[in-house]
């Protein structure tokens, strides 16, 4: 059977189990909050630091409050998944300064096994634009119509660019591309989201960050995403078919074990 998610919200320094929400926090209704995924190996986080920097700078940015010091609720030594660390507004009016916010947890386990090696992508037909100035907050209902769209369509991944034609994401996930034999992404100057796993990618190999539209797509050999669930994902997408920069890339990521 697989197992359910859990859930703590921090109260008073420490963190109260099988905790909800209430609906009166303004994370919960209107989508003020920020977060993080953090993948968890056999209890441990991955790329703890760094997500929490990218959180802190997002609660300055956007609530404009500081992230309190943190440490991680308990989790059994053999759990694995991803840890979704939400900072919230906590309650208040739409206009009113973050006084009270609130912290919460949501691990969701999953079997690393049960995740293929490749899968599809197509691009959503729709441009979209970006909120927030690429930082994560709670407002997703777009990536999620545009990953569903995806899904009803037999793809697993939705493809996201702007009103201009520039290709920015996935809808849950950096993208690379190879053009021209050179590994591409696209600019953080679009407002694209800087996930981790695309940061520890450039770390690694040398990047191009381009400014390129959809529409050019097919000029692309390789194409693969990065999040913290995944790690790196190669993709097909119309007649792009994973290769072997993907590939290898995928499989280093998964011997260092920064990735569930």
């Amino acid at each position: 059977m697989k197992s359910a998610p859990r859930a703590w919200l921090r109260s008073n320094g420490s963190w109260q189990p099988d905790a909800t929400l209430p609906l009166t926090d303004r994370g919960a209704r209107y989508g003020m909050s920020v977060f993080e995924t953090i993948g968890i190996r056999a209890g441990q986080p991955l790329l703890l630091a760094e997500h929490l920097a990218l959180l802190a700078a997002s609660a300055a940015d956007l609530l404009g409050t500081t992230l309190p010091e943190i440490q991680l609720p308990a989790l059994a030594p053999d759990a694995t998944g991803i840890l979704r660390l939400y900072f919230t507004a906590g309650d208040g009016a739409p206009t009113a300064p973050v006084g009270e916010p609130r912290l919460f947890a949501l691990f969701e386990p999953h079997d690393p096994a049960g995740i293929p090696d490749e899968q599809t992508a197509r691009l959503h037909p729709e441009p979209v634009t970006p909120f927030a100035h690429g930082r994560k907050t709670a407002n997703y209902w777009l990536n999620c119509a545009a990953q569903t769209a995806a899904r009803k369509a037999g793809g697993d991944h939705a493809l996201l660019a702007n009103h201009e034609g520039n290709l920015l994401s996935a809808a849950f996930g950096n993208i690379f591309f190879v053009l021209g034999g050179e590994l591409c992404t696209p600019s953080l100057a679009l407002d694209v989201r800087a996930g981790v796993i695309r940061s520890r990618l450039m770390q690694i190999q040398t990047v191009r960050e381009v400014e390129f539209p959809a529409a050019r797509l097919p000029e692309a050999t390789e194409l693969f995403l990065t999040n913290s669930r995944l790690g790196v994902m190669p993709l097909q997408c119309a007649a792009i078919t994973p290769g072997p920069l993907g590939r290898t890339l995928r499989a280093t990521l998964l011997r260092e074990n920064i990735v569930p």
